[in-house]
């Protein structure tokens, strides 16, 4: 189990950081359709879980994404309150509970499909 939690922590910060385009992050709390380019790119990069959990890794990828989406919609709103507000500390305490979000969902998610895989 640990290399697969190294893999989803590997992951996670690949989908969420690098494909995310300033752009994206910029105006994802501005834009539905931006947020859901970013949300459904975040997705797809779960289909590397297959191995690990066969045709459940559809449902992953679909709760992942639903999840991602809510939690950005919410976060990434407050964060550019905080930017612009120039609350570095608001702002860097927002980034880190979207990430305890992010990967609360993504631990419980893997941990119900493992176990049904």
């Amino acid at each position: 189990m640990f290399p697969v939690i190294i893999l989803i922590a590997f992951i996670h910060w690949f989908a969420d950081y690098v494909l995310q385009t300033c752009y994206l992050a910029k105006n994802k709390s501005k834009s539905l359709r931006v947020l859901l380019t970013h949300t459904a790119l975040y997705s797809v990069c779960w289909f590397a879980l297959w191995p690990f959990l066969g045709m459940n890794t559809i449902y992953f990828v679909g709760i992942t994404f639903i999840a991602h989406t809510l939690t950005d919609f919410f976060t990434s709103k407050l964060n550019s309150k905080f930017k612009n507000e120039k609350n570095e500390r608001g702002f860097y305490i927002s980034v880190g509970f979207d990430q305890f979000l992010h990967y609360a969902q993504l631990f419980l998610t893997f941990n119900l499909f493992y176990e049904l895989a």
